[in-house]
């Protein structure tokens, strides 16, 4: 894949996860952008779920994050 469609396929990503996390951002009391914005919306979903902010860094490391993803989606 060239550069540009790994961009739009970025893009892409992000309009999906916008789409299906604005609703509980606003449900959650917490403001519709925050859902654009890609680490600070990840810092706004562990305190959702009530989970300590240095999750987030779990998210970056390369093994760990495939059990933290399904963590983070099922506690959600």
């Amino acid at each position: 894949m060239s550069l540009v469609q790994w961009i739009v396929f970025f893009i892409l990503i992000q309009i999906i996860h916008f789409v299906g996390t604005w609703r509980l951002y606003i449900l959650s009391g917490r403001k519709y952008w925050e859902a654009i914005i890609p680490i600070y919306n990840a810092i706004i979903l562990v305190g959702i779920i009530k989970r300590p902010i240095w999750w987030v860094l779990l998210l970056f490391i390369p093994v760990i994050n495939l059990i933290m993803f399904p963590v983070i989606w099922i506690e959600t």
